[in-house]
């Protein structure tokens, strides 16, 4: 064997040791630091789909465009690069190698090859300038240096690709062992052929041109693979799993605790994520796309759910090194420390509103939400520590089955004079469907216009259906969210109980917090519903013509905006049915800044409807600011935390005659044909 491919396949089993040593520790601190064993579902074909839209098309990565565009092509790039990686290092081992495809197949792919490393090269460039030119704002301050060594590693990668092939080109490197693509002819890469048209005259100097770009390329190959699993870039190799093992509860889900059997509740330490959430830190790129469309950190609070995920990582990281290295066991070891306070703030933990903007954003599918809300229950169920309006709110909970300390028995209250069945004074009465009524729509005097009209709107269609009255409990949403997992699974086994007791299979609400709730946590307490939000079952209501709505005269002088809530949108997916419904009677309309999948939150989301906002500006105000810039004069709802936070924040910046803000249900029903 000749000196050079020694030296290379030395260094290839040295830097591929070195590779899977790295992953091996990660994948011993997933084995054996975790106490809780999620289980995921085959659904392989589900799975797969996954990878092929989010890896390989990189779908996600196009919610930023510019960016997107950028990363895409550098990942197509490498992907079209590994045949030449391949046939480089295989050859420089043994050089008698042949490349596995020949003829137009080997033409193709070599040309695939040279088109993609310019594009690459010229990648790298609009890279470089995005960074540190432009200075793209999620950028500053995080992962500069790394960011720039793999950048160079990469455009070294290319450029000595291009210097060995204008070599090869020229026809000086023939009968050079090692040498690759000799009977490749130059029309198969023209990027390289324009290059070699202008390169110098091959002289004596060449040889040594040849081989200083060969080890550069060589060296600059074995440093990828060494440092890949020791940076940011370990998401190479952990994107694609953390996709392929997508967490495959609906979104809207959050973990179940199992009081009978669990002993540790929420996270308090590294031991209480699961294998899952470690590849989640280990797939993180240090983006920040899911930062930079949070709500809390778009309104100055100090809550990065970037910087949570990297943090976790890096303790993980730290941790269990120290394990590995004492022989301890991490069930019972005092090397594990909690997370909480250091490095994780509560009052970042405090801050999220839940509104899955992070989730939405991020291309390698991280679920940050769920170890937010772990990381509150671990506060809430083991220390007793939550904000005092929180513990005021489970307090009332408790006590009263709603937010607030109102008498169960006057939830029905405003539905006086509206002839509504109640099945709690009246529980033989034959119905099809429940409505739903939730607390706030129950309590809150505004939101009970919404609920009025909801009712107009079922009876105009002809709808048989019914409410709980008394009998109707809160969902146990604010109180899951906010950490108070048992709390809540009481107010849901009640509801449960009610329901199987009340016969209830269908049910309209027009609360996103409630119907989230009940379409996707319910059914893990032995009941299966058919639940809709208001703005679906309306909009079915006019599609299937059981209601006709028509605009008023003052429709045409009206300008629509539509806010998307959270927990209808990103949650559940329904965005277009609401619009559907806007359509039959607006005719200026225009979407908002941030809408539809890029919604801004509200503010109340996470049971932060009851909890002070006293950090940066108010995220109500922001929303509210983004109507105005349209020049909304009214702003719809489908949600009565929404109303809430927006009329609010309609008062306070001094919006009330500019501005209305109407649910859905409200204009509906004042446009019906009777």
């Amino acid at each position: 064997m000749l000196l050079f491919s020694e030296l290379l396949l030395v260094g290839v089993v040295v830097s591929v040791f070195l590779f899977f040593y790295s992953l091996y520790q990660y994948a011993w601190n997933m084995i054996k630091i975790p106490l809780k064993k999620p289980s995921l579902k085959l659904i392989l074909g589900r799975r797969i789909y996954a990878v092929i839209k989010n890896v390989l098309l990189q779908r996600k990565l196009f919610k930023d465009l510019s960016g997107g565009i950028m990363h895409s092509l550098l990942f197509w790039g490498f992907v079209a690069f590994a045949a030449y990686s391949t046939d480089f290092i295989a050859t420089g081992i043994d050089p008698s190698f042949t490349f596995f495809l020949s003829g137009p197949l080997e033409y193709i792919v070599f040309f695939a090859v040279d088109i993609f490393a310019f594009v690459v090269l010229a990648d790298v460039l609009y890279a470089f300038t995005r960074r540190w030119i432009i200075k793209v704002p999620r950028y500053k301050g995080y992962n500069g240096i790394e960011a720039g060594f793999i950048l160079i590693l990469i455009a070294a990668l290319m450029i000595t690709y291009f210097i060995l092939g204008a070599i090869r080109i020229d026809g000086y490197s023939r009968g050079i062992p090692g040498s690759i693509m000799e009977n490749v002819p130059a029309f198969v890469t023209p990027v390289t052929a324009a290059i070699a048209s202008v390169f110098p005259s091959p002289g004596a100097w060449t040889y040594g041109l040849y081989w200083t770009a060969w080890t550069i390329h060589s060296l600059t190959f074995l440093v990828f693979l060494i440092y890949i699993p020791r940076s940011k870039h370990l998401h190479l190799v952990a994107a694609p799993v953390n996709v392929l093992l997508f967490d495959d509860k609906p979104r809207g889900t959050l973990t179940q605790i199992d009081f009978e059997k669990d002993t540790r509740f929420g996270a308090t330490d590294i031991r209480d994520f699961t294998w899952k959430d470690y590849v989640d830190f280990y797939a993180c790129t240090e983006c920040g796309r899911c930062t930079y469309n949070c709500p809390a950190f778009l309104t100055g609070k100090t809550l990065s759910p970037r910087d949570i995920i990297w943090d976790l990582r890096e303790v993980v990281m730290d941790q269990g090194n120290q394990l590995r290295h004492s022989g301890e066991k991490p069930s019972g070891s005092q090397l594990v420390t909690q997370v909480i306070g250091d490095p994780i703030k509560e009052e970042d933990l405090w801050s999220c509103t839940t509104c899955g903007a992070c989730v939405e954003q991020c291309p390698v599918m991280i679920d940050h939400v769920d170890k937010i809300v772990d990381m509150r229950r671990s506060l809430v169920l083991n220390q007793g520590k939550a904000p005092k309006e929180a513990l005021d709110l489970f307090r009332n909970i408790e006590a009263y089955s709603s937010p607030w300390a109102m008498d169960p028995a006057s939830r029905s209250d405003w539905a006086q004079g509206l002839e509504v069945v109640d099945l709690s004074k009246t529980p033989d009465t034959p119905y099809d469907v429940l409505y739903w009524v939730g607390c706030v729509a129950s309590f809150d005097r505004r939101n009970q216009e919404i609920a009025r009209s909801v009712v107009n709107v079922l009876k105009g269609a002809g709808v048989n259906f019914a409410i709980l009255g008394s009998e109707e409990k809160c969902t146990g949403d604010p109180a899951r969210r906010l950490g108070n997992e048992y709390l809540a699974q009481t107010m849901i086994n009640a509801n449960v109980s009610t329901f199987k007791e009340r016969k209830v299979k269908k049910v309209v609400t027009s609360c996103p917090h409630c119907f989230n709730s009940l379409k996707n946590d319910y059914s893990r307490f032995g009941i299966e519903l058919e639940v809709f939000h208001h703005t679906d079952f309306i909009n079915s209501l006019v599609e299937n013509g059981k209601i006709r709505v028509s605009p008023t005269e003052k429709d045409g002088e009206e300008k629509y905006t539509y806010h998307d809530s959270c927990y209808l949108g990103r949650y559940n997916n329904v965005y277009e049915q609401p619009r559907n419904v806007i359509g039959t009677f607006a005719s200026n309309y225009e979407e908002m800044e941030m809408s539809k999948t890029k919604g801004l939150c509200c503010g109340a989301g996470g049971g932060r409807l009851w909890l002070n906002e006293d950090v940066g500006q108010k995220i109500s105000h922001k929303r509210i600011e983004m109507a105005d810039k349209v020049g909304a004069t009214t702003l719809v709802t489908a949600c009565p935390y929404c109303m809430t936070m927006l009329d609010d924040a309609r008062k306070v910046r001094n919006l009330e005659e500019k501005m209305k803000i109407r649910d859905l249900a409200e204009l509906v029903s004042e446009r019906m044909e009777k």
